[in-house]
């Protein structure tokens, strides 16, 4: 399986649909299946997925090869699974939905009492960052499911935000040892002197919960470490734990000689990216080593047209890169509306580096505007929308989406967009976050040339958050 070697994957896919076939043995083909990523199982492995009178483990086991590789349908598809399956089937919708399905996943988060309330946390943990998304998360980790508590606890790793720490330090400290580690191994992201201390003491202890506590302890010491001279006197009340500065050494390693980056034909991308069997892992590793800028003006319009309307959905968004170095503006423009996310996500952020065009302006707006994107996607289509606006012209949108958008990925970046022109927003500086500290930190960056209507930053000192010190050491540093 190192290579994927995709020539096996129909007799995998007769063997995961075996019912006599043991858990171990089913267990290793889903996970080879996992590892090759063909997107030929798809039509199958849904089959296998989807029949209510196949084996229960067989069933699971073909809808979770689907969602680990990224393969499971988006829009009306998904909603279909949802309207026409079982209790095993509907569970996956909502691990698997997105935005457009939210009037799905919110029934269901909502009600702690629903028999998939744990599936609806699980598929709140991308895009959903609103604070409404964010109550659900933290109320499940007050769940009596310690499953539950820990399915809450394990999503709250990737938002981060505020008003979960508390609960959080309550599951790692609770009576179900699943539960609390997964709360402990979230608290790595956390970066508070309170959290520093309870993994320290948590760590002090034996069993599962201590040896997961003191791996999480070593990830936050060594940022506590880094800022340890910029803002001493914060830091001091967990000095103890730090230890003495270690002294600078230099980390610069001896220049390899880079080997130069093979320039591919149009013969031979045809012909290795048109066969669907044989080891697919190294093909893919190439699209990203390829030396795109240097293939000949002749050879590209057949290469482009291979890669981008390819079958696997893999090889569609690793050449998003490609077609933006060679400014294949429509190419780009048709895969926005591609039938898999992560495609339309490599689409939308490569559109960033090509010409700017009122159309992509307009169309990255309307994304935003439309809600359908958040997180990642959100401020990356953000960022695209700013790379195709004329200077200043987005400015009155930007100080609008920083005053009332809810989604924290999207305030961000509006005012990292804005630069010093931030002074209609300072009065955010003195409201507690959304979210997280992120709007408070970018504001604090951009106030270097924001005027003097600078409030109260009191308040602030006194909050118990790495970044948000930091930001407030930079920024005294500069007044």
């Amino acid at each position: 399986m190192e290579q994927a070697d995709r020539s096996a994957t129909f007799d995998l896919i007769r063997k995961l649909a075996d019912p006599d076939s043991g858990e171990p043995e089913r267990d290793g083909i889903s996970y080879a299946l996992q590892r090759l990523g063909d997107p030929r199982a798809v039509e199958p492995l849904t089959r296998i997925g989807l029949d209510p009178s196949g084996a229960i483990e067989v069933r699971r086991a073909a809808l979770s090869v689907l969602e680990s590789t990224g393969m499971c349908p988006e829009g009306g598809e998904l909603r279909a699974w949802w309207n026409d399956g079982d209790d095993l089937v509907r569970a996956c919708v909502l691990r698997q939905a997105q935005r457009t399905e939210a009037d799905l996943l919110e029934p269901v988060a909502r009600d702690p009492r629903d028999r998939l309330h744990k599936h609806a946390l699980i598929g709140l943990e991308f895009s959903f960052e609103e604070p409404l998304w964010q109550g659900y998360k933290i109320q499940g980790l007050e769940h009596p499911d310690p499953r539950v508590r820990k399915a809450a606890a394990d999503v709250l790793c990737w938002d981060e935000p505020v008003a979960a720490e508390p609960a959080l330090h309550r599951v790692a400290v609770g009576s179900d040892t699943e539960a609390a580690c997964a709360a402990i191994d979230t608290l790595r992201y956390y970066h508070s002197r309170a959290t520093l201390r309870l993994l320290h003491e948590i760590g002090r202890g034996d069993g599962e919960r201590a040896v997961t506590a003191r791996a999480s302890e070593v990830d936050l010491l060594s940022e506590f470490r880094g800022e340890q001279s910029a803002i001493r006197e914060w830091i001091a009340p967990v000095a103890d734990l730090l230890g003495s500065p270690e002294p600078a050494t230099s980390t610069a390693r001896p220049r390899l000689r880079q080997q130069p980056r093979p320039v591919p034909s149009a013969a031979e991308i045809l012909a290795t990216y048109s066969d669907p069997d044989g080891p697919w892992a190294p093909k893919l590793s190439m699209l990203r080593r390829y030396a795109w800028p240097r293939v000949p003006a002749a050879d590209r319009p057949a290469i482009a047209t291979l890669l981008s309307t390819h079958p696997d959905p893999e090889v569609r968004e690793a050449s998003c890169g490609m077609l933006a170095i060679w400014h294949e503006v429509d190419a780009l423009l048709a895969l926005t509306d591609d039938p898999n996310c992560a495609v339309r996500k490599s689409a939308v952020y490569s559109l960033r580096f090509v010409p700017a065009s009122p159309e992509i302006a307009t169309l990255t707006w309307n994304l935003i505007t439309s809600g359908e994107v958040a997180s990642t996607r959100g401020y990356e289509a953000l960022a695209t929308c700013a790379a195709h606006t004329p200077p200043g012209d987005l400015d009155d949108r930007l100080i609008d989406l920083a005053r009332t958008d809810l989604r924290e990925s999207i305030r961000a970046e509006a005012i990292s967009q804005l630069g010093d022109r931030v002074e209609p927003l300072l009065h955010l500086l003195a409201e507690p976050p959304l979210v997280t500290w992120a709007v408070h930190t970018r504001l604090l960056d951009a106030c270097r040339g924001a005027g003097t209507h600078i409030p109260d930053l009191t308040p602030l000192r006194e909050v118990d958050n790495l970044h948000l010190a930091l930001a407030l050491a930079d920024f005294d540093a500069r007044a």
